[in-house]
């Protein structure tokens, strides 16, 4: 990939004050990953449930020092579309964030002569469609599936890992590391924007986006429309139980656990479900991201899955990249981005009621 090469000082002048917080905060010394990341559970994930999970990240709003409002909209879509596809991993966000730099100064380069048809932020180059390598967050999956494959990343420098990626002409990726300095910073930045109410919630406990008030749920959130019919009061009657306590094996109407909460909202529209995780895998129908309706089932591991491939956790797609679940007893119902709800992995995408819409 052809580095950009441009200087980084005006930032870097700017962010002084800011790096001291970063440092002590304990952003710059990122390396290393999440758990998730260094037992490599998302190595040899798909593409398409990347590009899927990229396409659900939300943008944290705020300006980013030193940017313009250009840059900063897509260092947001990159930090968020990064911990959408690696379970908030923050090195995997700093090195994408390195890397855009690098390759582009955060601006979403079209065509250019001379250029060799290297596209987008990155300056991919028949890594997906022309579409998929302009679109910031899909870019982004391409880039953390790409690294995300790579062996053993977590253990080498990160611009080493990025060269290992791009295969750019600087050898040992002198040309990103000049950048990792200032992708601490930027990535504090973008962070702490998502503490802000109606961000994303990185930064934010157990991935609520919206006000405590609101159990999550962003300020002027609707159900999206052209949500069937059926989904849509799923939903609705969904939203009016947020707040309520979460109690093992309680399904309404005052405490629910996950699958009481799912059982009871389909119920509301005339569809059985069963009280068991397990059970309602395998319930209705599968739907791929790009089917995935507001009402539908999103299943994930949690944090006791009763076996390899069985769910130990459900909740309620909201479309808007939002899933509400009856959590656990301190968060009870409530609302989180999608890429906390399923940062622990992704077991099945259920429709239970196919035949509405």
């Amino acid at each position: 990939m052809k580095g950009s090469g441009s200087s980084a000082a005006t930032l870097i002048a700017a962010g002084v004050a800011l790096l001291v917080a970063v440092a002590i905060a304990g952003f710059v010394p990122i390396l290393g990953g999440s758990a998730a990341s260094q037992q490599g559970t998302k190595v040899g994930v798909t593409l398409a449930s990347l590009l899927f999970q990229a396409g659900e990240a939300c943008v944290p709003d705020g300006p980013v020092q030193g940017l313009d409002q250009e840059q900063a909209t897509d260092a947001a879509q990159v930090v968020s579309a990064a911990f959408a596809d690696s379970g908030e991993d923050q090195s995997v966000a700093r090195i994408a964030l390195m890397v855009a730099w690098t390759e582009s100064n955060l601006h979403n380069l079209g065509p250019m002569s001379g250029n060799a048809g290297s596209l987008g932020l990155f300056q991919q180059r028949g890594w997906g469609t022309p579409t998929q390598e302009m679109d910031p967050p899909m870019s982004t999956a391409l880039f953390v599936k790409r690294l995300l494959d790579l062996p053993g990343w977590q253990h080498l420098p990160p611009w080493v890992a990025a060269q290992d990626v791009q295969q750019s002409a600087f050898a040992g990726g002198t040309n990103y590391e000049k950048n990792w300095l200032l992708s601490g910073q930027l990535l504090a930045q973008v962070l702490n924007n998502g503490n802000q109410p109606g961000a994303c919630g990185q930064g934010v406990p157990n991935g609520i986006t919206g006000p405590p008030s609101a159990h999550g749920l962003p300020i002027g959130y609707s159900v999206p429309a052209g949500t069937a019919p059926a989904h849509a009061a799923v939903v609705e009657w969904a939203l009016a139980q947020l707040g309520k306590r979460y109690v093992w094996a309680a399904a309404g109407p005052d405490s629910f656990d996950c699958s009481g909460l799912t059982m009871a909202a389909w119920a509301t529209a005339g569809v059985h479900l069963m009280h068991y995780t397990v059970s309602q895998q395998g319930e209705g129908v599968a739907v791929s991201g790009a089917a995935l309706m507001p009402g539908d089932l999103v299943l994930t591991p949690g944090s006791d899955s009763p076996g390899p491939g069985e769910a130990g956790h459900v909740g309620i797609y909201l479309g808007a990249g939002l899933v509400e679940s009856a959590i656990d007893p301190e968060s009870g119902v409530a609302v989180q981005s999608w890429q906390t709800f399923i940062s622990g992995g992704l077991i099945a995408l259920r429709d239970p009621d196919p035949a509405d819409g």
